[in-house]
């Protein structure tokens, strides 16, 4: 399943490159896809709503700040290599250097990252993905798309999410141990990290759709512009823009 998903984001990614070929065959793809997206958008938010919210609001009813900030530090630590393979591609040594640093001593004295104790170190974070390779290596970002259940991405942006999936030694680790126990954790422990993150990023969600006139355009908007915070050919486009984290990556206070 993993194999098809990977092959249709790619095929997705290039198709979106020719699309810009022609200015007026862009205008005519661009027609299409925002109705694609509009009818997505209410399909994801009929999903929110109804299954994603509550479910959400339970958990966050069954556990409090101090666990949700455990685990989000847990699936962050897991995510420092993934982060220093793509720094090492990006030609930033030293930062991939960092990554390794923090994910040693995290692993270790954090207690398998529990605790983000390399931070406290003055090691600070030095997160990145394929995405942002990509943007260095100055391929295009393609249009704005609306994702199933997922959201807000790019082409750029799904296939950087696909290859970080594929990287992350978390799937690994459930691919070589050929158990059928081990690939269910695998996905239940993406499913915990992703309500998790998203139940930390619930109230600002839901602020957000509260003082939006229209919370479609709110969203592409502030998603397109969170996304020039990527570098582009190797030069960050926009250091002062507000730092939402759409890969609901967000921690609390």
């Amino acid at each position: 399943m993993k194999k098809i998903s990977l092959e249709c984001v790619l095929l997705l990614f290039f198709l979106s490159l020719n699309g810009c070929a022609s200015t007026a065959q862009n205008e005519d793809n661009t027609g299409a896809l925002e109705s694609y997206n509009h009818a997505m958008f209410k399909f994801n938010r009929a999903v929110e709503k109804g299954i994603l919210r509550p479910v959400a609001k339970g958990y966050k009813k069954v556990t409090n700040s101090y666990i949700r900030q455990r685990i989000s530090n847990f699936f962050s630590n897991i995510a420092e290599p993934v982060s220093m393979a793509n720094h090492i591609l990006q030609g930033e040594v030293h930062d991939s250097g960092q990554n390794l640093a923090r994910f040693v001593i995290n692993t270790t004295i954090g207690g398998l990252g529990l605790y983000d104790v390399a931070s406290k170190a003055g090691l600070e974070k030095k997160n990145t993905g394929f995405d942002e390779t990509l943007a260095v290596w100055c391929v295009p970002d393609g249009p704005y798309i609306v994702l199933p259940v997922l959201g807000p991405s790019t082409p750029r942006a799904t296939v950087g999410w696909a290859a970080d999936g594929y990287s992350s030694p978390s799937y690994w680790i459930a691919k070589e141990s050929n158990d059928d126990n081990a690939e269910l954790m695998y996905y239940g422990s993406a499913g915990l990290k992703y309500l998790n993150n998203y139940a930390q990023n619930l109230n600002f969600i839901e602020e957000m759709e509260n003082s939006s006139l229209d919370y479609y355009e709110t969203l592409k908007s502030t998603y397109m512009q969170n996304r020039t915070k990527l570098k582009a050919c190797g030069i960050r486009q926009n250091e002062t823009s507000p730092d939402y984290d759409f890969d609901m990556d967000m921690e609390e206070d």
